[in-house]
């Protein structure tokens, strides 16, 4: 049986999952990479390093997001398009990123050898600092979804 996801369960897909999919455009052609994530209220929260996926984002914010679950003979899938948006490291203030840092940090910090993933630090007393990934900056990102849907598969019997 085949069929569409409620808004609740679309939430439940996304907030469990840790890895999804970005999909983006250079011109005419597309690109999905794979990358950890956080959803929180509505939005995707992200780290990644600079290079050609940045690059790109940067001259084309509007982007999409895929996560998906499967086990036995059923699957779940979500697709988010939205607007993404970097943190510029400089003016990022405590209030800001102090939530959305615990929530990376939290859900992610077990697996950030595993997948190359370093946090930015933050400290109580200065600004937040870019950290550097095998001498690429990192990026801290969010995606405000605009819209979503979201698919289903169960097998009958």
């Amino acid at each position: 049986m085949h069929g569409t996801l409620s808004d609740a369960d679309m939430d439940e897909l996304l907030v469990s999952g840790i890895f999804g999919h970005l999909g983006y455009c250079d011109g005419n052609k597309p690109y999905v990479v794979p990358l950890a994530y956080v959803f929180h209220d509505g939005v995707i929260y992200g780290q990644t390093t600079e290079g050609r996926k940045i690059d790109l984002v940067r001259k084309n914010p509007l982007v999409c997001f895929q996560v998906q679950h499967e086990r036995n003979y059923e699957w779940r899938s979500v697709l988010c398009w939205g607007t993404f948006e970097e943190f510029d490291f400089e003016r990022l203030e405590h209030e800001e990123a102090l939530p959305i840092l615990t929530l990376l940090t939290e859900r992610l910090g077990g697996i950030q050898k595993n997948v190359g993933i370093v946090l930015p630090s933050f400290s109580l007393e200065g600004a937040a600092a870019a950290k550097t990934v095998d001498g690429r900056k990192s990026v801290l990102f969010r995606i405000l979804v605009t819209e979503r849907t979201g698919k289903f598969y169960r097998a009958e019997g």
